[in-house]
Protein backbone atom coordinates (compact mmCIF):
# COMPACT_ATOMS: atom_id res chain seq x y z
CA UNK A 1 0.00 0.00 0.00
CA UNK A 2 1.42 3.68 -1.09
CA UNK A 3 0.88 5.87 1.97
CA UNK A 4 -0.70 9.40 1.50
CA UNK A 5 -2.46 8.93 -1.35
CA UNK A 6 -5.59 10.81 -0.23
CA UNK A 7 -7.82 13.09 1.75
CA UNK A 8 -11.44 13.29 2.70
CA UNK A 9 -12.04 13.61 -1.30
CA UNK A 10 -10.31 10.07 -1.71
CA UNK A 11 -7.36 9.13 -4.01
CA UNK A 12 -5.65 11.30 -6.30
CA UNK A 13 -4.80 10.00 -9.96
CA UNK A 14 -1.55 9.04 -11.02
CA UNK A 15 0.17 11.29 -13.14
CA UNK A 16 2.45 10.04 -16.28
CA UNK A 17 5.62 9.88 -15.63
CA UNK A 18 7.47 9.18 -19.07
CA UNK A 19 10.29 11.87 -20.47
CA UNK A 20 8.85 14.36 -17.77
CA UNK A 21 12.58 15.40 -18.38
CA UNK A 22 10.76 17.53 -21.43
CA UNK A 23 8.70 19.69 -19.08
CA UNK A 24 11.26 20.39 -17.10
CA UNK A 25 13.79 22.00 -19.92
CA UNK A 26 10.39 23.86 -20.24
CA UNK A 27 10.87 25.48 -17.16
CA UNK A 28 14.56 25.52 -17.03
CA UNK A 29 14.76 29.38 -17.17
CA UNK A 30 12.42 29.39 -14.27
CA UNK A 31 13.20 26.34 -12.42
CA UNK A 32 16.00 27.70 -9.60
CA UNK A 33 13.55 31.61 -9.14
CA UNK A 34 10.75 29.66 -8.09
CA UNK A 35 12.29 26.94 -6.21
CA UNK A 36 13.60 30.04 -3.71
CA UNK A 37 9.84 31.57 -4.13
CA UNK A 38 7.53 28.23 -3.85
CA UNK A 39 9.24 27.07 -0.66
CA UNK A 40 10.27 30.30 0.94
CA UNK A 41 13.68 29.60 0.74
CA UNK A 42 13.23 26.18 2.89
CA UNK A 43 14.63 23.91 0.35
CA UNK A 44 18.16 25.92 1.14
CA UNK A 45 18.69 24.43 4.16
CA UNK A 46 17.07 21.05 3.74
CA UNK A 47 19.90 20.81 0.96
CA UNK A 48 22.48 22.23 3.44
CA UNK A 49 21.09 19.43 5.47
CA UNK A 50 21.98 16.36 3.05
CA UNK A 51 26.00 17.77 3.39
CA UNK A 52 26.15 16.60 7.43
CA UNK A 53 24.42 13.04 6.89
CA UNK A 54 26.65 12.63 3.98
CA UNK A 55 29.02 9.39 5.38
CA UNK A 56 32.44 9.79 7.51
CA UNK A 57 35.75 10.43 5.70
CA UNK A 58 36.95 12.54 3.24
CA UNK A 59 38.12 12.63 -0.71
CA UNK A 60 34.77 11.74 -1.43
CA UNK A 61 33.66 11.03 -4.59
CA UNK A 62 29.63 11.55 -5.07
CA UNK A 63 27.31 10.83 -7.71
CA UNK A 64 24.10 12.89 -8.23
CA UNK A 65 21.13 12.17 -9.87
CA UNK A 66 18.11 14.54 -11.16
CA UNK A 67 20.85 16.86 -10.74
CA UNK A 68 18.86 19.82 -12.88
CA UNK A 69 20.51 22.83 -12.52
CA UNK A 70 23.14 21.35 -10.15
CA UNK A 71 21.51 22.93 -6.59
CA UNK A 72 22.09 20.28 -4.54
CA UNK A 73 25.96 19.53 -5.57
CA UNK A 74 27.03 23.13 -5.62
CA UNK A 75 25.42 23.13 -1.80
CA UNK A 76 27.27 19.96 -0.87
CA UNK A 77 30.55 21.44 -1.79
CA UNK A 78 29.48 24.26 -0.12
CA UNK A 79 28.90 22.74 3.32
CA UNK A 80 31.06 20.42 3.71
CA UNK A 81 34.90 19.58 2.79
CA UNK A 82 34.63 15.52 2.70
CA UNK A 83 33.67 15.63 -1.00
CA UNK A 84 36.73 15.65 -3.58
CA UNK A 85 34.78 15.26 -7.04
CA UNK A 86 30.74 15.48 -7.93
CA UNK A 87 29.01 14.19 -11.13
CA UNK A 88 25.64 15.16 -11.66
CA UNK A 89 23.20 13.09 -14.22
CA UNK A 90 19.99 14.41 -15.57
CA UNK A 91 17.97 13.90 -18.84
CA UNK A 92 17.21 17.55 -19.03
CA UNK A 93 19.75 19.39 -21.09
CA UNK A 94 18.56 22.88 -20.71
CA UNK A 95 18.60 22.26 -16.70
CA UNK A 96 22.05 20.74 -17.31
CA UNK A 97 23.00 24.21 -19.23
CA UNK A 98 21.87 26.25 -16.78
CA UNK A 99 23.89 24.24 -14.21
CA UNK A 100 27.22 23.91 -15.71
CA UNK A 101 27.04 28.07 -15.57
CA UNK A 102 26.87 27.76 -11.95
CA UNK A 103 29.41 25.20 -11.68
CA UNK A 104 31.87 27.91 -13.38
CA UNK A 105 30.77 30.71 -11.93
CA UNK A 106 31.39 29.10 -8.64
CA UNK A 107 34.78 28.15 -9.77
CA UNK A 108 34.36 24.24 -9.76
CA UNK A 109 34.44 23.13 -13.33
CA UNK A 110 37.49 20.96 -12.30
CA UNK A 111 35.61 19.34 -9.48
CA UNK A 112 31.97 19.11 -10.74
CA UNK A 113 30.90 17.20 -14.10
CA UNK A 114 27.39 17.27 -15.01
CA UNK A 115 26.11 15.11 -18.13
CA UNK A 116 22.93 13.34 -19.64
CA UNK A 117 21.98 10.80 -17.79
CA UNK A 118 19.21 8.02 -16.87
CA UNK A 119 18.30 7.36 -13.06
CA UNK A 120 17.29 3.85 -14.23
CA UNK A 121 20.56 2.59 -15.93
CA UNK A 122 23.30 5.19 -14.51
CA UNK A 123 26.52 5.30 -16.47
CA UNK A 124 28.56 4.31 -14.36
CA UNK A 125 30.73 1.59 -12.89
CA UNK A 126 30.23 -1.08 -9.99
CA UNK A 127 31.24 0.50 -6.86
CA UNK A 128 32.06 3.83 -7.94
CA UNK A 129 30.52 6.64 -5.58
CA UNK A 130 30.83 7.07 -2.21
CA UNK A 131 27.79 9.04 -1.48
CA UNK A 132 24.84 9.02 -3.93
CA UNK A 133 22.11 12.00 -3.68
CA UNK A 134 18.98 12.91 -5.58
CA UNK A 135 16.59 15.58 -4.56
CA UNK A 136 13.34 15.90 -5.74
CA UNK A 137 13.98 13.57 -8.53
CA UNK A 138 12.87 10.09 -7.30
CA UNK A 139 9.46 10.37 -7.18
CA UNK A 140 9.56 11.62 -11.22
CA UNK A 141 11.22 8.05 -11.84
CA UNK A 142 8.96 5.83 -13.29
CA UNK A 143 10.37 2.48 -11.99
CA UNK A 144 11.43 3.84 -8.80
CA UNK A 145 13.01 0.14 -7.28
CA UNK A 146 14.98 -0.37 -10.69
CA UNK A 147 16.71 3.11 -9.85
CA UNK A 148 17.38 2.22 -6.25
CA UNK A 149 18.80 -0.92 -7.56
CA UNK A 150 21.04 1.09 -9.62
CA UNK A 151 22.07 3.53 -6.86
CA UNK A 152 23.06 0.66 -4.85
CA UNK A 153 25.16 -1.11 -7.35
CA UNK A 154 27.34 2.08 -7.96
CA UNK A 155 28.13 2.94 -4.39
CA UNK A 156 31.42 1.27 -3.38
CA UNK A 157 30.09 -1.17 0.20
CA UNK A 158 29.88 1.46 2.97
CA UNK A 159 28.74 3.90 0.54
CA UNK A 160 25.35 6.03 1.74
CA UNK A 161 22.27 7.30 -0.68
CA UNK A 162 20.57 10.47 0.15
CA UNK A 163 17.36 11.17 -0.55
CA UNK A 164 15.20 14.13 -0.38
CA UNK A 165 12.16 14.25 -1.39
CA UNK A 166 8.73 15.98 -0.57
CA UNK A 167 6.09 14.48 1.65
CA UNK A 168 2.62 14.77 3.45
CA UNK A 169 2.58 16.04 7.21
CA UNK A 170 0.88 13.10 9.53
CA UNK A 171 -0.99 16.12 11.38
CA UNK A 172 -4.08 16.69 10.30
CA UNK A 173 -4.67 20.40 9.92
CA UNK A 174 -1.42 21.32 8.95
CA UNK A 175 -2.00 18.40 6.38
CA UNK A 176 -4.95 20.17 5.21
CA UNK A 177 -3.15 23.43 4.99
CA UNK A 178 -0.59 21.99 3.27
CA UNK A 179 -2.66 20.29 0.46
CA UNK A 180 -4.66 23.88 0.06
CA UNK A 181 -1.67 25.41 -1.38
CA UNK A 182 -0.35 21.97 -3.20
CA UNK A 183 -3.60 21.86 -5.18
CA UNK A 184 -5.06 25.76 -5.40
CA UNK A 185 -2.00 28.00 -4.75
CA UNK A 186 0.95 26.12 -6.07
CA UNK A 187 -0.16 25.49 -9.85
CA UNK A 188 -1.38 29.17 -10.62
CA UNK A 189 1.48 30.90 -8.93
CA UNK A 190 3.95 28.32 -10.76
CA UNK A 191 2.25 29.06 -13.98
CA UNK A 192 1.78 32.18 -13.74
CA UNK A 193 5.91 32.74 -13.58
CA UNK A 194 7.16 29.90 -15.17
CA UNK A 195 4.74 29.93 -18.37
CA UNK A 196 4.00 26.37 -17.38
CA UNK A 197 1.20 25.41 -15.13
CA UNK A 198 1.31 21.93 -16.29
CA UNK A 199 4.42 21.63 -14.91
CA UNK A 200 3.45 22.84 -11.53
CA UNK A 201 -0.11 20.74 -11.81
CA UNK A 202 2.07 17.56 -11.83
CA UNK A 203 3.94 18.50 -9.01
CA UNK A 204 1.14 18.55 -6.89
CA UNK A 205 -0.22 14.81 -8.55
CA UNK A 206 3.35 13.47 -7.61
CA UNK A 207 3.86 14.92 -4.09
CA UNK A 208 0.23 13.40 -3.06
CA UNK A 209 0.76 10.09 -5.21
CA UNK A 210 4.46 8.99 -4.14
CA UNK A 211 4.99 6.67 -1.38
CA UNK A 212 6.96 8.67 1.66
CA UNK A 213 7.84 7.56 5.46
CA UNK A 214 7.63 3.87 5.85
CA UNK A 215 7.09 3.34 2.47
CA UNK A 216 9.83 4.51 0.48
CA UNK A 217 11.63 3.32 3.70
CA UNK A 218 10.90 0.24 2.50
CA UNK A 219 11.29 0.49 -1.08
CA UNK A 220 15.25 1.77 -0.27
CA UNK A 221 15.88 -1.52 2.36
CA UNK A 222 14.57 -3.97 -0.49
CA UNK A 223 16.78 -2.54 -2.98
CA UNK A 224 19.61 -3.78 -0.59
CA UNK A 225 19.96 -0.74 1.69
CA UNK A 226 20.49 -1.13 5.90
CA UNK A 227 20.46 1.27 8.75
CA UNK A 228 17.59 3.00 6.33
CA UNK A 229 16.18 5.82 8.33
CA UNK A 230 13.67 8.79 7.72
CA UNK A 231 14.43 12.73 8.98
CA UNK A 232 11.45 14.52 8.97
CA UNK A 233 11.81 18.09 7.67
CA UNK A 234 9.72 21.27 8.41
CA UNK A 235 6.48 19.71 10.25
CA UNK A 236 7.14 16.41 7.23
CA UNK A 237 6.53 18.19 4.36
CA UNK A 238 9.66 16.84 3.21
CA UNK A 239 11.82 13.78 4.39
CA UNK A 240 15.51 13.02 4.11
CA UNK A 241 16.19 9.26 3.29
CA UNK A 242 19.11 7.32 4.69
CA UNK A 243 20.69 3.92 3.73
CA UNK A 244 23.89 2.37 3.53
CA UNK A 245 24.97 -0.13 1.28
CA UNK A 246 26.67 -2.81 3.67
CA UNK A 247 29.88 -3.75 3.68
CA UNK A 248 29.01 -7.06 2.01
CA UNK A 249 26.78 -7.10 -0.85
CA UNK A 250 26.64 -11.28 -0.68
CA UNK A 251 23.13 -12.59 -1.36
CA UNK A 252 21.87 -9.33 -2.91
CA UNK A 253 20.16 -10.56 -5.70
CA UNK A 254 20.54 -7.13 -7.96
CA UNK A 255 23.87 -7.23 -7.36
CA UNK A 256 26.25 -7.48 -11.06
CA UNK A 257 28.95 -8.78 -9.05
Amino acid sequence: MILGLSDQRGPRQEPVRTEVWKMFDRVAHRYDFLNRLLSAGIDRRWRGKMARLLPPGVDQHVLDLATGTADQLLFLFEKSKKIKSGLGIDLAEKMLAIGRQKVQGRGLSQAITLKKGDAMDIPAQDKTFDAVTISFGIRNVSRVSQALSEMHRVLKPGGRLLVLEFSLPEHALIRSGYLLYLRHILPPLGGLVSGDSEAYRYLNQTIETFPYGGALCQLIAEAGFEAVQAHALTMGIAMIYQGDRPLSAKGHPTSKE
